[in-house]
């Protein structure tokens, strides 16, 4: 009898262990110093309905707890932040945990689970994960929590941060030692509530000590240890006494008295028991109605256990009243709860059908939109493709008068072409022989005549005729256009230099190194050039009284000629005949520079720039529309 009195009593006392230590674990409404504090949230009427929502379920005010967690949701709307969504639903699960409501309380924490995962936030994850374990155990499936408790446990970061209360190591450790204290497997419980005491220790928890010590006497009474169980329940009243934690000091006077019985020690639990009763009678106000009805149906056990039957009959009573009370309030919270749920429910599908509505007008006016666009697009498209067309034409138009205008100019540059051709090869053929042969008869007539002014006469008249051929030449080498280019234009001044000074009896040296560009020149260009050149050596010739002459013809990004003799030279001061003037006429028609110096002899400096196309046009435009003149 006495062996099944104990048994009794042990089955009487996990019974109200796990009853009361879930409800004391999973209630942690202030953060530990075990959890690094984030900064709140920015807005700050959200951090106050949070806080007033921790106020609400730290007094276990379902009604009240709804309501600030109804607004603080709606605040956030339905696309509100993911964290603060996060918290809110398991504050919400939690609550309704406490009701009872295990579907509503589990369709919260899905979600919540899913925001976890999304922002990677593990501590957010075990509290997820813990308060699912929660919610199978209130159900009385210690089998079904226990994976979500592991998975708590495996979650939980090792520098856990938070905004506002979660879940904390402790908190976990004890709720799988309480589930494997019910479900038998003693070792590892006590392995799991002796960490849960240290890390309720470390971070001076001092409720949760007090749960510890009395999850380990409940353990110490499932392994048939009274006076351990003893020892643990009475560490857990003290710590409760000066925590001032009314809840747990009743469940640790009641375990404190089952373990007297236990123990067979009768009428001391007898006295322990009636103490307890004292105690909450005295401290009613500050116990929850969930403490006082588990308390009423353990004393009534208890004291029919230990003989004393109209106690145990004024307790059960007791126990019934409560039970009732509670289950009312349960029923009209959870209609409440339910209502509540349901008008949201019914505010988020008004509010998804108003905003498919919105959705479905918004899609009608970007559809007018784009339409509306496409037209235009079309339309400016038409008028782009119209003005292009007219353009391609317009430009097609100008094109083939440029054509036109290039063919007319080639047809003329090809007519005087022809035309200098015809008047070289009519030069050579009529006035070259006339010439030549007017000069070889003055040479013949030369040979014959003995008087001396008639010789002299003669002499003039070859000299003359020598000379009108010299020109002619170079008129016809001017205006034959096989000719064009620089080399030939230099390799042509420099034959010059050297036969009209020899034919002088001047002794001449030309400098002009190989390698010049593949530059082409026009008729006039070519002829302004020599002529300048010509007119130059004509002075040394004539006035310059020298017997040396220096000729020098260089590429500098341009043709550089240089004319030096060893002769007189002349005043300072700009030329005044016509040489001179003819000179300057044709440096300027050719864009040149001139310079003319008549110390230590004369020295004649010319440069022609042609180091780009643009500027060798610019200088036959230039020479094209200069007069000719002739030395």
């Amino acid at each position: 009898m006495g062996s099944r009195r104990s048994w009794s009593l042990v089955r009487c006392a996990a019974s109200l262990s796990f009853l009361l230590c879930c409800g004391n674990a999973s209630a942690q409404q202030s953060l530990g110093p075990g959890i690094q504090q984030l900064q709140p949230f920015p807005d700050r009427t959200l951090d106050s309905l949070v806080r007033a929502v921790l106020l609400q379920m730290d007094a276990f005010h379902a009604d009240s707890s709804m309501r600030f967690l109804g607004e603080a949701l709606g605040r956030l709307g339905s696309d509100g932040g993911e964290e603060a969504r996060c918290y809110l639903l398991a504050y919400r699960a939690e609550v309704l945990y406490y009701e009872g409501l295990f579907n509503e309380a589990m369709r919260d924490l899905d979600e919540a689970e899913r925001l976890a995962f999304h922002l990677q936030d593990s501590t957010l994850i075990a509290n997820v994960f813990n308060l699912k374990g929660l919610l199978h155990e209130n159900i009385q499936d210690s089998r079904e929590a226990l994976p979500f408790m592991r998975k708590a446990l495996a979650w939980f970061p090792e520098r856990p941060k938070a905004r506002y209360p979660v879940t904390e190591l402790h908190h976990i450790h004890g709720n799988l030692g309480s589930y494997l204290t019910q479900l038998g497997r003693l070792d590892s419980a006590g392995v799991h509530l002796r960490r849960s005491l240290e890390l309720a220790m470390a971070s001076n928890a001092q409720r949760a000590i007090a749960v510890a010590h009395w999850s380990l006497g409940n353990l110490a009474m499932r392994e048939g240890m009274p006076d351990s169980a003893l020892s643990c329940f009475d560490r857990s009243t003290r710590v409760a006494l000066a925590a001032r934690d009314h809840d747990i000091g009743v469940d640790a006077r009641v375990g404190r008295s089952l373990a007297l019985a236990a123990a067979g020690r009768e009428k001391e639990a007898g006295i322990a028991l009636q103490d307890a009763l004292f105690y909450l009678n005295e401290h009613r106000p500050g116990i929850g109605l969930v403490t006082q009805r588990n308390f009423a149906r353990v004393a009534s056990r208890t004291w029919s256990e230990l003989g004393y039957l109209d106690k145990a009959i004024e307790q059960l009573g007791a126990w019934h009243g409560i039970d009732s009370l509670i289950t009312a309030r349960n029923i009209r919270s959870a209609l409440s709860t339910q209502a509540a749920l349901l008008r949201a429910d019914q505010e988020l599908a008004f509010a998804r059908l108003e905003q498919e509505r919105l959705d479905a007008q918004l899609r009608a006016d970007r559809m007018r939109q784009r339409l509306l666009i496409g037209a235009v697009v079309v339309a400016i498209l038409i008028l782009s493709a119209i003005f292009l067309l007219n353009n391609s034409r317009l430009r097609h138009k100008q094109q083939l008068a440029a054509w036109e205008v290039k063919r007319l100019q080639q047809e003329r540059t090809i007519a005087d072409l022809e035309l200098r051709e015809r008047l070289g090869r009519d030069m050579h053929d009529d006035l070259g022989a006339g010439l030549s042969s007017l000069k070889l008869r003055s040479e013949m007539a030369l040979l014959r005549e003995q008087d001396p002014e008639h010789r002299k006469l003669l002499q003039t008249l070859s000299a003359g005729a020598g000379e009108l051929i010299a020109s002619m030449r170079q008129i016809i080498w001017a205006l034959n256009d096989e000719r064009s280019n620089l080399t030939d234009l230099v390799a042509y001044l420099s034959s010059y230099a050297r036969s009209y000074l020899d034919d002088h009896g001047i002794h001449v040296e030309v400098s002009a190194p190989d390698g010049w560009p593949a530059v082409q020149l026009n008729s006039d260009v070519r002829r302004n050039i020599f002529l300048i050149v010509k007119e130059a050596l004509h002075n040394v010739v004539k006035h310059a009284q020298a017997d040396q002459v220096k000729v020098a013809l260089n590429w500098q990004d341009g043709l550089a000629v240089s004319i030096h003799d060893s002769g007189k030279g002349f005043a300072a001061g700009p030329g005044t005949g016509n040489g001179m003037r003819n000179m300057r006429k044709r440096a300027e028609a050719l864009g040149a520079e001139l310079k003319i110096s008549g110390t230590d002899g004369t020295r004649v400096q010319l440069y022609v720039p042609l180091s780009s196309g643009s500027n060798l046009r610019s200088i036959a435009a230039v020479s094209e529309g200069a007069p000719s003149s002739h030395p």
